[in-house]
């Protein structure tokens, strides 16, 4: 999903999945983020990622980055 806040947009996603069989496992996914457009070709990103997947660690990731088109 992608909502316009001033010079960008404001991004959000969630996933879940479930797999039944020998293993029950289950997996939440979400993330959270804002794309900030410098011009109409340089923006500049940051979002936010969690991630967990039964009996296992919660992982946590944080990009930051700016991208130009070419």
């Amino acid at each position: 999903m992608s909502v316009p806040l001033g010079a960008g947009s404001i991004l959000a996603s969630y996933a879940y999945t479930k797999t039944s069989g020998a293993a029950d496992v289950k997996r939440n996914t979400w993330a959270i983020g804002y794309d900030y457009a410098l011009s109409r070709r340089t923006d500049l990103y940051a979002a936010y990622f969690r991630d967990k997947v039964t009996s296992l660690s919660t992982a946590d990731t944080l990009g930051v980055g700016m991208r130009a088109k070419f």
